[in-house]
Parts: C-alpha cells; sequence; structure tokens
C-alpha cells in the first residue's frame, strides 16, 4: 500500500487536502483500479476519522484504491459562507485522479463517490452538479453512495445554519433534493430509522426525488443503529463503544460492494 498526501486550493483560497491510499498493483492483474472518494461527515465542523481511514481501508480490500477528501470545514476559517469551496474541492479531487491516473494505474471511469452525514450532503451535492465543472462523462461519479446523508437543511438538521455561513433564507440553493437531475449519478443510499441527529426523513424524500426523476437507487433502511454508525463494526466504533457495534447494519458495506461491482458492468 501507498499513502500519498495532496493539498487542495479553492479559488477563494481556502485550504483542503487529500490522502490517497493506493493499492499496489499486482503482475497478474495489471488493469487499472476503480476509485472510491470519500467525505467523512461531522457536522460541517470537523472531518471525522472515524469515516475516513477506517472506510478506505475497507474499500481497499475490496479492490478500490481511496481517496480522503478533508475538505473545508467551519473550524478551519473565521468566518463566511464556504460550502461552495467544499464542492469545488470535490471537482478538484476528481481532476487529482484524472492527473495521475497512468501513475496510480485508476480507472478514471470507474470513480465512486461517498459521503457521511454532512459529507453525505457534499457528496450528493457533486453528484447532481458535477457537469458545472466539468462536461467530459468520466468526471460523473459511476455511482455515489449516502451513509445516513443530511440532504436538505429543512429536515431536521442543522437546528441552526448559523454555523454553515449561510441565512435560513439560502437553504434551499443547497438543498441536494431539489438539485437532482437526469445527470445526477446513480445512487446507494443507507440510513436507521432511530437516526436522532439526522431524520430519516432526510434519505426517503431523497430517494422520492430520485425516483422523480428516474435515477436509478438502491436504499436500506435500518429499523436500529444511531447516527454515525460508519462501518457498525469494530474497526470504525468511537472508543469501541457497543452502540456502535451493530452486525445487523454493519451488512451495509457488503451490499455496497455488491451494488458497486453490478455499477461496474453496466
Amino acid at each position: 500500500m501507498q499513502l500519498l498526501h495532496y493539498d487542495l486550493t479553492s479559488k477563494n483560497q481556502r485550504q483542503a487536502s487529500v490522502d490517497v491510499y493506493l493499492r499496489e498493483i499486482v503482475q497478474e492483474n495489471p488493469h487499472p483500479l476503480p476509485i472510491v472518494v470519500i467525505c467523512p461527515g461531522g457536522g460541517y465542523r470537523f472531518v471525522s476519522n472515524r469515516e475516513s481511514e477506517p472506510l478506505a481501508l475497507a474499500f481497499m480490500n475490496q479492490g478500490y484504491h481511496a481517496l480522503v477528501l478533508n475538505y473545508t470545514t467551519r473550524d478551519t476559517f473565521a468566518k463566511g459562507a464556504f460550502l461552495e469551496d467544499c464542492l469545488e474541492q470535490v471537482a478538484l479531487t476528481f481532476e487529482l485522479i484524472h492527473q495521475n491516473a497512468k501513475k496510480w494505474q485508476a480507472n478514471v471511469d470507474e470513480i465512486f463517490l461517498l459521503g457521511c452525514s454532512a459529507g453525505g450532503h457534499l457528496a450528493a451535492s457533486y453528484s447532481s452538479q458535477w457537469h458545472q465543472f466539468h462536461q467530459e462523462a468520466s468526471y460523473q461519479p459511476k455511482g455515489t453512495i449516502l451513509c445516513y446523508p443530511v440532504t436538505s437543511f429543512d429536515l431536521g438538521w442543522p437546528k441552526t445554519v448559523d454555523h454553515l455561513g449561510i441565512t435560513k433564507e439560502d437553504c434551499l440553493r443547497y438543498d441536494t433534493i431539489a438539485q437532482i437531475n437526469p445527470m445526477t449519478a446513480p445512487t446507494y443510499i443507507w440510513h436507521t430509522f432511530a437516526d436522532g441527529s439526522v431524520p430519516v426523513v432526510n434519505s426517503l424524500k431523497y430517494c422520492e426525488a430520485l425516483y422523480q426523476q428516474h435515477i436509478p437507487f438502491e436504499a436500506h433502511i435500518f429499523e436500529n443503529g444511531k447516527h454515525g454508525l460508519a462501518l457498525a463494526n469494530e474497526s470504525s466504533a468511537k472508543s469501541f463503544d457497543v452502540e456502535y457495534l451493530l452486525p445487523e447494519v454493519a451488512q451495509w458495506f457488503e451490499e455496497c460492494s455488491a451494488w458497486m461491482k453490478r455499477q461496474r458492468q453496466n
């Protein structure tokens, strides 16, 4: 495995970084590998390490290169709107993959985008707006994976938008449900009914909008489980807290991997 680090700068000079996890290419299988870009959660205040490396390593074990985007958060600067910068940073990450595809032996036609919680909001935003940055089809995610995502700022999170640097009137502008269009990538989405931080209605309404736009999706709603479960196993649990260890929810990863394989065959 190779671990690389890259710094990114948006047009507004806001900083981000990308941690790149590269599999070693075995001689018997020299074909370029698929990639997953991970946008961890953290409420746009920080980037969760439980949703970073554990997910990257899990996908590496499935045969993927993995990139973790440490995007701009509220805690990294004093004031001002920054959500556009985060979206641009996702686009820059896709550019980074294209620029290094040959060196990394990466398949630019098989780039998946994953987001957890607030990172799910960011991933969903790019999933529907990727073509505003690049027209080439290879910049569209092969598929987007949303884990207990925030999809609208009017569905229970956040309680106030002050820390996002926007006003209540701006919420529709950042509503990923309203952004869904025929260019939105196929989507795998999961949530728990018991999520007390980001209500499950965020995923339900997002799925309804995908259906209305005829965007293929697969959805799994688990009955139990708190917010921020990540892999729902020991590798991503918070101090081995048993509330983060739910085998019935942990199956999402295997099901998601199977869905990704099917997308690659399309």
